[in-house]
């Protein structure tokens, strides 16, 4: 049978409460240990699905040697709010496509 194709939402929620709960960035191997996923599994996320909700700071070109991830302002606002995950990625949408 084997596992669903494309991305788990509890990984997402995870990984959300883990940048959530630091919010002036984390490296991904910290948010690896937090959220008890692989740095590859992290990175594959937030350069995926979770691309519009962060912020990636990267130093070095190619693999960056320090990459220190957090949500954007705007995210981390709505999540203070109390908003679902999947309301504010449909407002990002939204607001990607008026742009």
């Amino acid at each position: 049978m084997g596992r669903k194709k494309g991305f788990d939402e509890r990984k997402i929620g995870k990984i959300v409460s883990v940048l959530a709960a630091n919010p002036d960035g984390a490296w991904v191997r910290q948010i690896a240990k937090q959220a008890g996923y692989s740095p590859p599994t992290i990175t594959h996320y937030v350069e995926g699905i979770l691309a519009p909700l962060v912020e990636d700071t990267s130093l070095g070109t190619g693999k960056p040697l320090l990459r220190v991830i957090r949500l954007k302002p705007f995210v981390l606002e709505k999540l203070q709010e109390g908003k679902d995950l999947r309301h504010i990625m449909k407002i990002l949408r939204l607001v990607g496509k008026i742009q």
